[in-house]
């Protein structure tokens, strides 16, 4: 008899306790999925409100600070903007794909540039070419044919093309493409008499 009655007992609350469990499991997917819900459209609020730079926009800040620092629009300083750009870069563009950080900056009159094999950039953070003729306007690039360092090796790096009226910025995705592209113009500021 005691026997039956434990085991009855132990039945009931077996069956007591699979029933809560999915009672409450079936309240708490419920709840939680309400809560990810209200907590989604709060982060999306909150991700157009802070939404977080991408690699290239944060390039452009550090090319705006060196074009700064130099008088760029006034003095036509490229020199000056590779060792500013050295200077003030804080190694916080990352690679998403290699990891890379650093920065690298070339002038495009450099000879190994005519080499078709020339593979530098890979596994870099940053790439700035600096267009140093005093002649090459931003405005007059197509840059759709702007193919420089576009092709898998180069995934997730930030290439930056420096003209002497503004600063073509782009990254390249996992496929080689260009994404989040920016043509930014200097402003010429007048001089001060």
């Amino acid at each position: 008899m005691v026997r039956v009655k434990s085991i009855l007992i132990a039945v009931i609350i077996c069956a007591v306790s699979l029933l809560s469990a999915c009672g409450c499991s079936g309240e708490e997917n419920n709840q939680s999925s309400n809560v990810l819900n209200s907590n989604s459209t709060q982060n999306t609020e909150e991700s157009k409100d802070k939404k977080e730079k991408t690699n290239a926009e944060k390039f452009l800040d550090y090319a705006i600070e060196a074009a700064y620092l130099r008088n760029f629009t006034q003095t036509g300083d490229y020199a000056g903007i590779i060792s500013s750009l050295y200077d003030i870069y804080k190694d916080d563009i990352i690679n998403p794909y290699t990891g890379g950080s650093g920065i690298y900056v070339m002038n495009r009159t450099r000879s190994y540039l005519k080499h078709d094999t020339a593979v530098r950039t890979v596994g870099l953070g940053v790439d700035c070419v600096v267009i140093d003729d005093y002649m090459t306007d931003l405005k007059e690039i197509d840059t759709n044919e702007v193919t420089y360092c576009v092709n898998p090796e180069s995934k997730g790096m930030v290439i930056a093309f420096w003209f002497k009226d503004g600063v073509y910025i782009y990254e390249v995705d996992e496929n080689g493409q260009k994404i989040n592209e920016i043509k930014h113009f200097f402003k010429k500021e007048e001089k001060e008499e």
